[in-house]
């Protein structure tokens, strides 16, 4: 055997030994009260033998009030959590929608009530604790002027909650084609979630990271409540990496539906696929409901950036008249969209899951996923 394989097998034995930890960790609750208090589920240490650790399981189901709790993650002792999320929001649905049983291999919803998890990893070097606590549309609370955020109201009696949260040390972490270098430290997740009240036009930020920050955009949930008709969907979704890149960047779609794969102001309905979703739709014409919810991973497409990044989606459109073409104009054109339909402003949430790591930090690509017949291909 030569000098070379031993050293080959030694260097893989290393790596093997390196991640053979055999550290599962987490808790569940039952039956825990739901209140106004945020009340510790879980917290834990890194070994030094784990070196990291994530979590990458959540599941969540109790009283009705459970879809609307905030859970929060602390990351490595930090003061405010990096990671929080109401249950029916992480799975990209909003405006109470219990549509169920849907899933695919992050996330889902599998009882009629409650019942949501998913298993979006949440990377930490040092520490985590993890908390639950009552969503304050929950309490019955009536804010009296001067009284605070809490008011002086009783919290509604009977509330409770079933949750598991666990985890692994060490092992090495995957989205999709990209392994996240957790190895060279510095890996965080942050959950943005950003709300804004948008006129005709204006655009909307839904995922960003400053310049000199290397990353990935995982996934992007938007909820959006337009006004006078379902106008906004022309919207346009463009990226800009770095940040301050020229108009008008990469775009990504030309259109909402588009950019979740689906065509003609959804009228296919609603879904939930592996990588998209249309998890709440507009009521039929004449509802004046105009709410929309849904989700988009990019695992399969990941959005990469290596000097930071600015995800915007716009509310409505514009077609450029001398071209005829829509998403080419930053100002002027003519507003895009049937013309019986009227562009409103609209009322826009968003959650985004933006991992981050140092600049130089390497994009690696999974290796149980290289074709072996490349290299025979080639003839190498």
């Amino acid at each position: 055997m030569s000098l070379a394989l031993l050293a080959s097998l030694a260097s893989l034995a290393a790596s093997v030994a390196a991640t053979r930890v055999p550290a599962v960790i987490g808790t569940s609750v039952s039956q825990a009260a739901l209140t106004l208090t945020e009340t510790e589920m879980f917290s834990h240490t890194v070994s030094e033998e784990g070196e990291w650790a994530y979590m990458n399981h959540f599941w969540a189901a109790g009283s009705p009030a459970v879809d609307r709790a905030i859970f929060r993650y602390y990351v490595d002792g930090e003061v405010n959590a990096s990671v929080v999320f109401s249950p029916a929001l992480a799975c990209g649905v909003g405006w109470g929608d219990q549509t169920a049983p849907w899933g695919n291999r992050w996330m889902g919803k599998a009882a009629n009530s409650t019942g949501w998890f998913h298993n979006i990893p949440v990377p930490f070097y040092k520490s985590i604790r993890i908390t639950y606590q009552m969503a304050l549309e929950d309490a019955g609370v009536a804010k009296a002027p001067g009284a605070g955020p809490r008011g002086g109201a009783v919290e509604q009696v009977g509330s409770r909650v079933w949750a598991i949260v666990r985890g692994s040390e060490g092992l090495p972490l995957h989205l999709g084609e990209l392994e996240v270098p957790l190895r060279a430290g510095g890996v965080r997740l942050e959950l943005q979630r950003r709300s804004a009240q948008l006129a005709p036009l204006d655009f909307y930020s839904v995922a960003s990271a400053p310049a000199g920050q290397s990353g990935t955009v995982f996934l992007t949930s938007l909820f959006v409540r337009g006004t006078g008709s379902v106008k906004f969907m022309e919207g346009c979704w463009r990226m800009r990496s770095p940040p301050a890149q020229a108009w008008p960047g990469t775009l990504l779609a030309s259109g909402m539906e588009d950019y979740y794969d689906s065509a003609f102001y959804f009228d296919g309905g609603g879904f939930h696929l592996p990588d998209t979703g249309a998890t709440h739709l507009p009521g039929p014409t004449g509802s004046r409901d105009f709410t929309f919810s849904g989700y988009r991973f990019h695992e399969v497409d990941p959005l990469v950036f290596r000097d930071g990044i600015d995800v915007q989606w716009r509310n409505g459109d514009v077609t450029d008249p001398a071209t005829g073409l829509k998403c080419t104009l930053q100002s002027g054109g003519v507003v895009a969209g049937p013309p019986d339909l009227v562009l409103g402003p609209s009322a826009v949430s968003s959650y985004a899951w933006v991992y981050t790591w140092p600049p130089g930090g390497a994009f690696l690509r999974r290796p149980s996923t290289v074709d072996p017949f490349l290299r025979a291909r080639r003839g190498s």
